[in-house]
């Protein structure tokens, strides 16, 4: 295992983001893989601040397919930029993100260029197994074993294919002890890649920009003279054009490596990324498994007065065994609204602590309104949520983003 490397420093608006780099290993399936991952935290604490983070929250976050780590960076400091504000007010929230932890798919980032020597020579070895147990060795082995995270409440948030992983680790653990010893306190799955296998594979509910990711994902170009040019020509395309510039940044910075034939290129090939959306509807299967089985335990479902089959909060003895959250765009870009509607059915047992539409955003949410990602963020997770939020309307005032979805349609101590 690696230590942290060298701290860098984010200045924001409001707070200045201390950056610590980590690297470690897992054996998940026999291959061994480095992992890359950054944890973010407030450059600058007080007193008040360190007592709280103690039982705060600590966010591990997933990117999707093609993307990296630091295409969570703005959204992080929205995050931190929404407690520092909150806290200066008369009424400073209950809610402190002690930290957020962001990990690179193996073949992805900088993870890509640790591991290029077996992803160049065994392309298929990796699954989506590697990327969920990167999260269990973090959540378990490293943090785990530091007595200071004995109390903090760990999240995953997961955006797009990554969902599955974030799922996928959860297996990692028997369910009793994930109900009983605080493993993870929650789920965030953003825009989720994890459908029924028929919806997935009904071409009549695939959008035309799935339809055409699909198809070009091979062909796109993937070369570049240098970071620079390749940042002025996708600025000028779709979809980077529509991203926030610092996301495109980062993009740039952190995801082009240098060619060996020259200039820079993709440290997720073309080939790769192509694999993973192959590979994805198979992979999935068994997130969906999984989370069938959690959300099972989620809510009770059944009739109410009228006769309409509706799904209300835990109640009574019933105990969840982790509570789910989804978060969708409210413009169905990559997946159809009927897709969505699909992985939403509490017919077929899956039933979520919350469902949100962020307004005006689609799929690529992070990358395109990181602030509204935040704050759609922040509600879930702020003290509130659970009270405010029902499947049955109840507290519906107090809801903000968040809609009933039935109204709707129906030795690191020392460093850590």
């Amino acid at each position: 295992m690696e230590g942290f490397g060298s701290d860098e420093f984010i200045a924001n608006v409001m707070v200045a983001l201390e950056i610590s780099s980590l690297t470690f290993e897992t054996h998940t399936t026999g291959l061994s893989l480095l992992n890359s991952a950054k944890r973010y935290r407030p450059l600058q604490s007080d007193s008040t601040r360190d007592d709280q983070v103690k039982q705060g929250l600590v966010l591990l976050m997933a990117h999707g397919t093609g993307y990296h780590k630091e295409h969570w960076e703005p959204t992080i400091e929205h995050l931190f930029d929404l407690e520092s504000e909150l806290t200066s007010t008369k009424t400073p929230p209950t809610l402190t993100i002690r930290e957020c932890w962001a990990i690179d798919v193996q073949n992805h980032g900088e993870a890509a260029v640790l591991n290029e020597q077996i992803t160049r020579e065994k392309p298929e070895a990796w699954s989506i197994w590697d990327y969920a147990d990167s999260f269990v060795t973090l959540r378990r082995d490293i943090l785990g074993s530091n007595p200071s995270y004995r109390d903090n409440k760990f999240v995953l948030v997961a955006h797009s294919a990554s969902a599955t992983a974030a799922i996928l680790a959860t297996t990692f653990f028997p369910l009793p002890i994930l109900q009983t010893q605080n493993i993870f306190h929650s789920l965030v799955l953003i825009e989720p890649a994890i459908a029924p296998t028929p919806a997935f594979v009904d071409p009549a509910l695939h959008t035309p920009l799935y339809r055409a990711i699909s198809l070009l994902m091979t062909n796109r170009k993937d070369t570049w003279a240098s970071k620079e040019e390749a940042r002025v020509w996708m600025e000028k395309k779709i979809p980077w054009g529509m991203w926030d510039a610092r996301v495109l940044k980062a993009y740039v910075d952190f995801g082009l490596v240098d060619n060996a034939k020259g200039g820079v290129t993709l440290s997720c090939t073309r080939q790769t990324e192509a694999l993973a959306y192959e590979r994805g509807i198979r992979q999935s299967l068994p997130g969906l498994w999984q989370l069938n089985l959690l959300c099972s335990a989620n809510a009770h479902v059944g009739d109410n007065e009228a006769g309409t089959r509706t799904a209300s909060k835990s109640k009574g003895n019933h105990t969840p065994i982790i509570p789910i959250h989804i978060l969708w765009g409210d413009i169905d870009d990559l997946f159809s609204r009927e897709m969505k509607d699909r992985l939403e059915d509490s017919e077929q047992g899956r039933v979520f602590t919350s469902v949100t539409r962020v307004e005006d955003v689609g799929h690529m949410m992070i990358q395109t309104s990181p602030q509204a990602t935040a704050k759609a963020l922040w509600d879930i997770f702020s003290e509130s949520t659970p009270d405010a939020v029902s499947f049955l309307g109840e507290n519906s005032e107090d809801q903000g983003t968040q809609k009933p979805r039935n109204q709707r349609r129906g030795n690191l101590h020392s460093r850590l």
